[in-house]
Order: C-alpha cells, then structure tokens, then sequence
C-alpha cells in the first residue's frame, strides 16, 4: 500500500523524513480560499477538518489503492480564523495584532483511500505569543526565511519564530503540521509501518 502525502509543505515531508516514513508527494490542487468561503458557516475546528479531508479525498480518486493524507491548520484568535499572509504587510499586521495574545493552532490530519475518508485526527494547541513592539516585529520579519510567511501565524517554531512564543501547551509535531504520532499509530495498525 503507497502512502502519499497531499501537501506541499516542506515541514510535512521533513516530519516523514525524518521518521523514516516512505511516502511520495503528490497536488491537492485545492483552492483553499475557495474553500474556506464555502465553509465559512462552520467553526474554525471544522474548517481544519473539511479542508484536510477535501486535500486527502481529491487526489485519492487519481491514486487508487493508496493512502492519501491531506492536511490542515487554521489559527483562531478570539473567534476569528488569521490566514496564512499574502506579503510582508499582512504578516506585520498578523503580528502586531497576535502579540502579547493567546491564540488556538488546530492540526486537521486526514487519510482517504479511492474517494472515501478512512481515518482522520484534529488536534488543538493553544499558544500564547510575548508582547512585541512594532521595531521588534520588524526586525524579526527582516530576519526570517520568507517562506515562512506560508506558515499560518507566521512563526515556524522549529526556526526563528520560537522567539516569539512565551507558552506552548500543545503536542510539538502538531504545531508543525502533521501530528506524528497517531498517524503512525493508524499506519502501525494498517502494516505500513515496519512490515515484514
């Protein structure tokens, strides 16, 4: 059985990588502003959840016999979803306006096999960013890798933005993206892991 991993995040395969987890890349082709649109009406948890099934569903129909694993973050502060900032101006008002803030990280993971959902897990971590004053954010943001700014939040905290945080209360592979250690449970369970 393939696994595939329907991102494009380099932390997601790095995560994989890491473990030793084989597995090949594939296109969600998801359009995820389109999407977030049409689910507007649910709860940013159900948001995460919707948008990592659809990435995990959408290519399964393409790659059949395989598991497919779609996913997705959504921050919420105060009841209002912050997406991922579109240039370095976005990013600074994301900034200033999570600073000195709790915020909620929710991690939607979700498995499909031939165009059905087979396994799915949605984690929350609740994060709380230091108070940053305006030359301080500008300063990290001249600083970092600009590819973090497809990080929601903008802050990767294996990178830079650690620096940023004050308190995480959360499972450490979540925040990252990809919740390591159910996923290789349901792989442990379905003989993908260590099989002989």
């Amino acid at each position: 059985m393939k696994l595939l991993l329907a991102s494009g995040s380099k932390t997601r395969a790095e995560i994989l990588d890491k473990a030793k987890i084989p597995y090949e890349v594939v296109e969600h082709n998801v359009d995820e502003d389109e999407a977030k649109i049409s689910y507007a009406h649910l709860t940013p948890e159900d948001i995460a959840t919707k948008l990592a099934e659809l990435k995990a569903i959408k290519p399964s129909y393409q790659y059949e016999n395989s598991f497919v694993i779609g996913a997705d973050q959504v921050l919420e502060l105060n009841d209002t979803i912050i997406n991922k900032a579109k240039d370095i101006n976005e990013a600074k008002g994301q900034l200033l306006e999570l600073q000195g803030k709790n915020h909620k990280l929710i991690t939607s993971i979700a498995i499909a096999k031939n165009g059905s959902i087979v396994w799915k897990h949605r984690d929350t971590s609740n994060i709380s960013m230091r108070e940053l004053n305006e030359k301080q954010i500008d300063n990290y943001l001249n600083n970092i890798d600009k590819s973090i700014l497809g990080c929601v939040g903008v802050y990767a905290i294996e990178q830079d933005g650690i620096k940023l945080l004050n308190k995480i209360d959360g499972d450490y592979f979540s925040i990252l993206g990809l919740p390591l250690l159910p996923l290789t449970q349901f792989l442990w369970q379905n003989n993908i892991l260590l099989n002989e």
